[in-house]
């Protein structure tokens, strides 16, 4: 099990009391993924940089940085490797206010495609409502995006190198209202019951009968989307007891039925055993 560690670059968790730690990095790691050749990719949120990191030797390289296409790479939130080696990433703000963003709710986000020998890179969705974590299907039909602010998921058709026109993938996951975007959203945030409804969707994974689990990580919830489009909730923990502020969530395990919760407000990660298996990653297969 690995997880992105602020203190180093990744975190092999080796048991319940034994962390590992990889590399160096500075910045803020956020999304990763693991490539055929058993390097990280990590999309390094704050710094925006994609890294290369070779977990045998520690050594950090960029594979892009700076901007693409006059377009600034500083929120760079999420990395995916799909079957052909190709990374899909996405950046969740054009803006240097991050805040600004989540007050307002700015649709500026973008993804983009890295070829897979890592000499080319492009555009392929622009004016995205704050992209975050990825998915692809079992079949890589569809690209699956999270959106954070909008707490909803579309999905992309992938086309050859790029991608056709969005969808909505399954219902509205959260309930953010027009009035509650704007400068004092903060108050908003302070109050629980409302930081709830508004859910914040995070982190997704597909199981192997095709639902898309998805994180609210201010609902302290997991939802699964149905392929027919229908949510229900997985798990549920309104104070937060023990599944607090989930970011993150992923399968593992031989039969690729443990399944692991991180978050962004807790020192642990959560295990548990699924009811179905995981989608394995590319890296799995």
């Amino acid at each position: 099990m690995f997880a992105s560690d602020k203190a180093s670059a990744v975190a092999e968790l080796v048991d319940e009391n034994t962390v590992r730690r990889i590399g160096q990095t500075g910045g803020e790691p956020n999304g990763i993924a693991l490539d055929r050749n058993g390097h990280f990719l990590i999309a390094n949120w704050g710094l925006g940089v994609l890294q290369d990191l070779d977990p045998v030797t520690g050594a950090i390289g960029a594979v892009l940085g700076g901007q693409l296409d006059g377009r600034p790479l500083l929120w760079l939130n999420f990395v995916l490797v799909d079957s052909v080696g190709a990374l899909w990433c996405s950046v969740s703000t054009m803006a240097d206010d991050l805040l600004d963003t989540i007050a307002r709710g700015t649709a500026d986000g973008f993804i983009f495609r890295v070829a897979p020998d890592r000499q080319s890179a492009h555009v392929v969705a622009d004016a995205v409502n704050f992209p975050n974590c990825m998915a692809l299907d079992r079949n890589e039909d569809y690209l699956y995006v999270v959106r954070t602010l909008t707490a909803d998921v579309v999905r992309f058709p992938i086309q050859n190198e790029t991608l056709g026109p969005p969808e909505r993938f399954g219902p509205p996951l959260g309930g953010r209202r027009p009035d509650e975007f704007g400068p004092d959203h903060g108050r908003f945030l302070a109050d629980p019951e409302t930081s709830r409804r508004w859910g914040m969707a995070d982190g997704c994974a597909f199981d192997a009968e095709g639902n898309l689990w998805v994180t609210l990580v201010l609902a302290n919830r997991i939802v699964a989307i149905s392929p027919d489009g229908q949510a229900q909730t997985v798990l549920d923990d309104p104070d937060g007891k023990l599944l607090n502020a989930p970011t993150s969530i992923a399968w593992g395990g031989p039969d690729m039925r443990d399944i692991y919760i991180g978050s962004i407000a807790t020192p642990y990660v959560l295990k548990g055993r699924s009811s179905v298996p995981g989608l394995p990653l590319i890296q799995q297969r």
